[in-house]
């Protein structure tokens, strides 16, 4: 046997790759795109709007300020224990039945 693969081996590579980029639709693919660009220029692109928002541009500053505020802290949620509290399990104890000392 040749170690070398056949012609219709990468034929299939090539469409299951295809098929990837495939499953998501245009917009997806647009907005992911957009998103690497903005996040390559963002020092500039912020640089640009607060030099326009200084210089007077209402618009600029209401886009700064809004990005500035829509942006918040991720926080972490709260765990919730599995199965019954501290309380819930002293209570379902037997009750003491010895002298009281």
């Amino acid at each position: 046997m040749s170690k070398t693969t056949g012609r219709t081996t990468k034929k299939r590579r090539q469409k299951r790759a295809d098929e990837k980029t495939s499953c998501k639709d245009g917009a997806e693919r647009l907005h992911q795109a957009a998103d690497k660009r903005v996040g390559r220029i963002s020092e500039k692109l912020a640089d640009l709007l607060s030099n326009k928002a200084l210089a007077g541009d209402l618009a600029s500053a209401r886009v700064l300020f809004g990005l500035a505020e829509r942006k918040k802290p991720i926080q972490a949620p709260v765990k919730k224990r599995r199965g019954p509290s501290l309380a819930e399990r002293w209570a379902a104890e037997p009750e003491w039945k010895g002298s009281r000392e």
